[in-house]
């Protein structure tokens, strides 16, 4: 399951990169439009990877305040 999380994130990765690249090469709205969307597509990936490390962080920050709540009442 690990294996076919990682190759579709990384098929998605290069689908969003080629649509970037490809509007940059050409004119027009609609090349334009396809670019955004690979930078769109770009930014979720980048935003699902940082997720997982920033909600980390603050479970710990959670837990080490109700620690020190805890010590102060007992």
């Amino acid at each position: 399951m690990k294996y076919l999380k990682a190759l579709i994130v990384l098929v998605v990765f290069f689908g969003c990169l080629a649509l970037v690249i490809i509007g940059q090469a050409h004119e027009g709205m609609g090349w334009l439009g396809l670019m955004l969307l690979g930078l769109a597509g770009l930014l979720v990936l980048l935003f699902l990877y940082n997720r997982r490390y920033t909600r980390a962080d603050r479970e710990q920050k959670k837990k080490l305040k109700a620690r020190e709540r805890a010590q102060r009442q007992g």
